[in-house]
């Protein structure tokens, strides 16, 4: 992996332990495709496994959502700012190719700050 997708892999994960930091569970918010069907749209889905692609169109923002166990592989570069409800929030600029394994994240939502899309495939585990 080039120290780009590692970088890109590290910022993520540290807005994932920002997130992560909130005293809330994955479940106190509704699911990304229940909060805005407009940004990710489930695309195979098993008993256990969901399959989703969410594209942020330039300066969009999703609503409050939570995600279960994931992994994430992005599709395009983006360039990101991913909000905490207590007003935190981090910048992250994943990388196209980069991918990232993820427990459970509460409440947040995404703004793409980028000039393009950002699009990225997101696999949940279902609970």
């Amino acid at each position: 992996m080039s120290r780009q997708g590692r970088n890109a892999i590290i910022h993520l994960l540290a807005g994932a332990i920002l997130l992560g930091a909130a005293p809330a569970v994955a479940d106190d918010a509704p699911r990304s495709y229940v909060a805005s069907p407009d940004v990710y749209r489930v695309i195979a889905e098993s008993p256990k496994i969901k399959m989703v692609v969410a594209t942020w169109k330039p300066g969009q923002r999703d609503n409050w959502h939570s995600h279960p166990a994931t992994g994430v592989y992005f599709l395009t570069d983006c360039a990101a700012r991913v909000y905490n409800p207590d007003g935190k929030f981090a910048d992250v600029t994943p990388k196209a190719g980069g991918a990232v394994v993820q427990a459970p994240i509460p409440s947040h939502s995404f703004e793409n700050r980028g000039s393009g899309e950002c699009k990225m495939l997101i696999v949940e585990q279902e609970p």
